[in-house]
């Protein structure tokens, strides 16, 4: 099986949450590529920028780098316009984390919902904190197909996990 049709078996919408430095950026990438026509929009700013240099993407991919909850709301309707397959938004908690909006938030999700359900699939990179915490745990099970946890090596959902192997060409998975 492969990362595109493991990841979105259970429906349109996915989260995918797991520590700092597992891999959840590279796998957004990999099935951004993937999955064409993507958008990817990072809320990481220069180190997204420094990520994209070292990849090939070619056609049918789509970036965009927000500061932003507003302009990451803004980027989710601009993406529409590209009629994509595929919109990765990593992270969607950033600004969640610090602003606290709970109204905004929902705001956000309920558009990336009502997305998803036009046959767009959504992918969801969730921040973890410190403490292993995800903040917006609780909206992200509410609205989510499916919640994913990334580890070094696996993708594990419900019954079920992945293994996968990042290499300087990208994430081979399910192994």
């Amino acid at each position: 099986m492969n990362l595109s049709t493991f990841v979105f078996e259970r429906g349109n919408l996915v989260s995918i949450y797991g520590e700092s430095g597992v891999g959840k950026t590279s796998l957004s990438l990999e099935l951004a590529l993937q999955i064409r026509t993507s958008v990817f929009i990072s809320t990481e700013g220069s180190l997204f920028e420094a990520r994209l240099e070292k990849i090939k993407v070619g056609q049918g991919v789509y970036f965009a780098s927000v500061k932003s909850n507003i302009e990451l709301f803004n980027g989710i309707i601009n993406s529409l316009e590209y009629k994509p397959n595929l919109i990765v938004v990593d992270a969607i908690n950033t600004f969640h984390r610090y602003e606290r909006n709970v109204h905004s938030f929902l705001k956000l999700l309920i558009i990336l919902r009502s997305i998803a359900q036009s046959n767009v699939k959504i992918l969801l990179v969730w921040e973890v904190s410190a403490n292993n915490k995800v903040a917006g745990e609780k909206f992200m099970r509410k609205f989510s197909d499916d919640v994913l946890r990334i580890t070094k090596s696996y993708i594990i959902g419900n019954l079920r996990r992945c293994k996968f192997k990042i290499t300087e060409r990208g994430v081979i998975g399910c192994l």
